[in-house]
């Protein structure tokens, strides 16, 4: 046998070298480094004749995925442990087609359910594609998987969806890949957004040796921080019945106000905020006074719920201002209990208790001892890179000024700690931070929509970094704003698009990249 590489949890896996080439009827009988049972078929699509994938829970908000490219499917469950059940899927391309190289994703939220639609691009470019349940499945944000029929906590299980799941399942499609070809994969790379950009993050510090670029979006590193934050947010709606809530009519005049206060501040009016952290907007401006209809102004505990949403619980971010059209989906006056992970996790794992009362939370006690019990399982949050960096890997990471779900304020401190811990200069080696102006969670708004791959590939592949600067790569994002679309240059981190001062505000030629 190969190398060991010890796992969490006991599991020992082997590196040795690859099987013969194996045909994909016959890839069922594949014997991976650790317990599985798998599955392949032939999928013969084509434009003419696509494929649709099975719909998933995430289905609903995804929509369906069609390949119009042949390929073999391979299905199967990874079992490091007894409690595990890690279902995973392997699309890979005729050998004639693959270009050499494995790619991997995973889902977001709580979810238990493979991501079918992130899998689709690389397979149509020729990657052999992966994607996993979590090693669980389930819907959305519910954690119920967490207990066993008699009540206990599944330990196991929380470890394969913090990180293991993610490991093993990358290290098992290589060795199938590396079957099916008759090679390894020359290069491997990551991409994932909120729950998928916590893996990604996992995967660099945990397991360096896994990928040789990572695309980690909204990447919720310090998983429990994240949960105090959504946590706080709909306690503040929550409360006093719902006094806090804003209706969708009253988010609207929030969101205008800030951004008729804030828009300029970067020297362009244009309908979104560069750097919210320049914005100083206080919602008490909004705050009813005698004569005004409620319907034109926010009442004492909106404006006092709106603040505290903002600044954040204590050890926690809060949510930028800018962010609050998207408040729809998460904050406002018909939140629900379930519009993010944080609710289950609290009365599930650290409570262990499904009638606990969420407005009973104890702060910051009870964060402090989530943090304490669990955040060494959940937490991607070691600042400390240089081994994923020394194996020659490339870090981009990026997360929207205007997330409604994961504050981008948690992406902001974790590349602040890499900075101090291993320095400005050695972390530009290898990494980049993508802050987005008006970006939601993980895409959309006036130029949230990026072909991530395709820069990690230049990066990686021909020393090209996405710093939109002469001799490098600049990365674009597009999007609409007002039916007018719009692309503008995407600027690592500190620095901003500045407007060059003439030209269409909505084409990348008229900004530049400057510090902001």
């Amino acid at each position: 046998m190969g190398r060991g590489i010890s796992l969490a949890g006991g599991v020992m896996l082997y590196a040795g070298a690859a099987a013969a080439q194996t045909p994909c009827a016959t890839l069922g009988d594949f014997k991976p480094s650790i317990d599985a049972v798998i599955t392949a078929e032939q999928i013969d699509a084509s434009a003419m004749a696509p494929w649709t994938a099975p719909g998933t829970s995430l289905t609903q908000f995804t929509g369906a995925a069609t390949a119009v490219v042949p390929f073999c499917r391979v299905t199967g469950s990874l079992k490091p442990t007894p409690q595990s059940d890690i279902r995973f899927e392997l699309w890979l391309p005729p050998r004639n087609a693959w270009n050499g190289n494995f790619f991997g994703t995973a889902s977001g939220g709580s979810a238990g359910a493979i991501n079918y639609p992130v899998m689709i691009d690389p397979l149509t470019r020729g990657y052999a594609a992966m994607g996993h349940d979590n090693g669980h499945v389930s819907s959305g944000f519910d954690q119920s998987w967490v207990r066993s029929a008699d009540g206990r906590l599944l330990t196991e299980k929380l470890v394969d969806f913090a990180s293991r799941a993610q490991h093993v399942a990358t290290v098992v499609g290589k060795e199938i890949a590396a079957s099916f070809y008759n090679g390894a994969p020359k290069r491997a790379y990551y991409a994932g957004c909120s729950q998928g950009g916590h893996h990604g993050m996992m995967e660099a510090q945990r397991f360096p040796d896994d990928y040789d670029g990572i695309v980690a979006g909204a990447h919720s590193g310090d998983w429990i921080g994240v949960l105090a934050s959504e946590a706080w947010a709909s306690t503040q709606v929550l409360k006093d019945n719902r006094a806090g809530g804003l209706s969708p009519a009253k988010l609207t005049l929030l969101s205008k106000a800030v951004l008729k206060t804030c828009d300029a501040a970067d020297g362009l009016e244009d309908g979104q905020i560069a750097d919210p952290r320049q914005c100083s907007f206080n919602p008490a401006v909004l705050q009813c006074r005698a004569g005004m209809s409620t319907g034109e102004c926010l009442t004492s505990q909106q404006v006092a719920a709106t603040a505290a949403i903002y600044n954040g619980p204590e050890g926690a971010s809060g949510y930028a201002r800018g962010s609050e059209a998207n408040w729809i989906t998460t904050w406002n006056a018909n939140t629900r209990l379930q519009s993010g992970s944080y609710h289950d996790f609290f009365r599930l794992v650290l409570k262990q208790d499904p009638a606990w009362d969420f407005l009973t939370l104890e702060w910051p006690r009870d964060i402090d001892e989530a943090r304490a019990k669990f955040g060494g399982i959940y937490n991607a949050v070691n600042p400390d890179l240089s081994a994923f960096k020394a194996r020659g890997g490339k870090l981009i990471m990026y997360h929207g000024w205007s997330d409604a779900l994961v504050p981008a304020g948690t992406t902001v401190a974790a590349w602040n700690r890499m900075t101090s811990k291993m320095g400005a200069e050695s972390l530009g080696q290898f990494a980049r931070l993508f802050m987005v102006p008006g970006m939601g969670h993980c895409a959309g708004g006036p130029i949230g929509n990026a072909d991530w791959l395709t820069a990690l590939e230049r990066w990686v592949e021909r020393g090209l970094p996405p710093d939109a600067t002469p001799g490098t790569y600049t990365l674009l994002g597009s999007g609409k704003i007002g039916g007018v679309a719009r692309t503008r240059p995407y600027c690592p981190y500190p620095k901003v698009a500045r407007y060059r001062g003439a030209g269409d505000i909505n084409t990348p030629e008229s900004f530049i990249c400057a510090a902001s």
